[in-house]
């Protein structure tokens, strides 16, 4: 038709206008020539062919594309988080949407762990020697993911005398690792979220001190009340939270059912449901691999199941400040009558 612009179907220029790129078919959408391409057995390269290795590759894989969604959900979530209006309650669904998607990937990595223990460990045998060198030890995004939600350098069991970031066998891969490490976490802006709760209704604190004064039990109170005891249980890595934060946390726990707090208190049970996934799969994980290769070194130099044990930690529990926030709630009524 005369005065419109005619677009190809390859999304070239015609006419002054561009069009939207558009899949031509099922395959070439989801680019399944190149995912199920990946799949190379070096065991049938070999021209000695083992059953289980293609489990072992698409168990593995299958790993690897649900990172790259946690990371690409957890980056918008810090995004959200970093901005003043992404703190509003109208922003907090969103969140409380995506964390909730999170949640569930955990859950099925954990159930994953299942099939690759159908898997033999005599089967397993025949798979290992062809690794070399190869560990999952190596897995640049499931680093990116720690560093993304929080685990600090400090606390990073070592492999052997190497950092974690040496293990990796590409140096864009080591930069963007020590990129991360100094950019905004998870953890950061959550905490910076939570500073900004304990500033709405400052009377609350002091109605919270009153009735834990009057508590029978006043000493257990005392290391979040008394500032003191609490930055110095924080220098000793006992709190991760800044006083102001874990104060935020507390009160978003105390007041969930208020106009305000509901989603708040959303937001908190999710990422305590995130981190105890994270450590259950880090357990099931460990006894996986126990009952894989029982006390054998790892293929990638690393002592095996006793590293990951090590890593079975609360230095690893990003989020354990929440789980500790229990220590210090008290019944409602008691907030009330003071």
């Amino acid at each position: 038709m005369e005065g419109k612009s005619r677009t190809s179907a390859s999304g070239k220029v015609n006419g002054g206008t561009t069009e939207l790129e558009k899949a031509k078919s099922y395959e070439s959408y989801f680019q399944l020539e190149k995912v199920l391409g990946g799949v190379r057995l070096l065991s049938v390269a070999n021209k000695d062919p083992v059953h289980d290795e293609h489990l072992f590759i698409v168990i593995h894989q299958a790993y690897e594309l649900w990172f790259k969604q946690m990371l690409y959900d957890m980056g918008s979530i810090i995004e959200i988080f970093d901005g003043k209006p992404g703190r509003e309650e109208k922003h907090m669904l969103t969140l409380t949407h995506r964390l909730e998607r999170i949640v569930l990937i955990w859950k099925l990595m954990i159930d994953q762990l299942f099939i690759l223990e159908t898997i033999l460990p005599s089967n397993f045998l025949e798979i290992r020697h062809l690794l070399q060198t190869a560990s999952g030890f190596q897995s640049f995004q499931f680093r990116l993911l720690e560093n993304k939600f929080g685990i600090r350098e400090e606390d990073r069991v070592k492999h052997g005398s190497k950092n974690y970031i040496d293990m990796l066998e590409k140096e864009s891969a080591k930069e963007a690792l020590r990129q991360s490490a100094k950019d905004k976490t998870l953890f950061s802006v959550v905490q910076a979220w939570l500073e900004t709760i304990d500033d709405i209704d400052p009377d609350f604190w002091q109605r919270y001190v009153k009735a834990a004064e009057k508590s029978a039990d006043k000493a257990s109170f005392q290391g979040v009340v008394d500032k003191a005891t609490y930055e110095s249980d924080h220098k000793k890595g006992i709190r991760r939270l800044s006083h102001k934060a874990f104060k935020g946390a507390l009160k978003i726990t105390l007041m969930r059912d208020e106009p305000g707090y509901c989603l708040p208190y959303k937001v908190l049970t999710l990422l305590t449901d995130v981190d105890g996934l994270i450590m259950k799969w880090r357990y099931d994980h460990v006894l996986m691999v126990h009952r894989m290769i029982g006390s054998k070194t790892g293929t990638g130099g690393s002592s095996g199941i006793q590293y990951l044990q090590s890593t079975v930690s609360d230095k690893y529990r990003v989020f354990i400040d929440f789980f500790n926030v229990s220590t210090f709630l008290m019944p409602r009524k008691n907030l009330e009558a003071v």
